[in-house]
């Protein structure tokens, strides 16, 4: 008989699914220039606001239900310093922070698609800037490793999620600071471009979040706001 804990398991791999989903469609829809893939991730956005309250109720049952079985798995002999990977309390913990993170993932991916499809910036305008082509293609990647290492629940791709969120940061400031003056645009196209970068980059934040998330569900360590999260890391595996 599948537990809460099974059916959280199974409902944060879809959402996170979904959001993998959601931002290949955004870029699917900027390549194109098809306003109607755009409107298709802003409709499908309810798929994960449905998700997220699912999920939000069964990680505060299955924390009950974790919390009533950690004896009987034999958890409560283990230090708190080693990893609980197996230990469904933990992940009943984790998969809260994981779940606002893909929430909100979502909710910046929406809000990239809206300005898009409002058609205000020029034509072929993505496809001639290659630093919103680059911008485009970082932030897929990012969310692309934060789901694939959820699905597989390890934290392997941290080193590399980490270079590729310092890569798109910089592609974002630097896309602000080339289109803030730029005489093709007016302030109305402008105000849609700088949306689309900075729901760009939120979305590799949260995409960085879960992946930080991940660090802590497979070895109980908080890295956020290290100065080398990195380096913390892979001196764990080393030990």
């Amino acid at each position: 008989m599948a537990s809460k804990f099974d059916y959280l398991r199974k409902n944060l791999y879809a959402m996170a699914e979904l959001c993998l989903e959601q931002i290949l469609i955004l870029d699917d829809a900027i390549e194109q220039e098809n306003p109607d893939l755009a409107k298709q991730v802003i409709e499908r956005d309810d798929l994960i606001d449905s998700l997220e309250k699912q999920n939000d109720n069964l990680s505060q049952n299955a924390i009950l239900e974790a919390i009533a079985n950690r004896n009987l798995l034999g958890m409560d002999q283990i230090d708190g310093e080693v990893v609980l990977k197996k230990d469904p309390l933990r992940f009943a913990l984790s998969s809260i922070r994981i779940n606002r993170s893909l929430e909100r993932m979502g909710d910046q991916i929406v809000n990239c698609a809206t300005c898009y499809r409002r058609g205000l910036l020029p034509k072929g305008f993505f496809r001639q800037e290659e630093i919103l082509d680059k911008m485009l293609s970082r932030v897929v990647t990012l969310v692309g490793m934060a789901v694939e290492s959820l699905v597989e629940e390890k934290n392997r791709f941290y080193g590399s999620v980490h270079t590729v969120e310092e890569e798109l940061n910089n592609l974002c400031h630097a896309a602000f600071l080339k289109f803030v003056m730029d005489p093709r645009l007016d302030k109305n196209q402008f105000a849609d471009l700088y949306r689309i970068i900075l729901g760009i980059e939120r979305a590799g934040d949260y995409a960085v979040n879960i992946a930080e998330e991940l660090v802590r569900l497979n070895t109980g360590m908080d890295i956020r706001h290290l100065s080398d999260p990195v380096q913390v890391t892979e001196k764990t595996k080393i030990s």
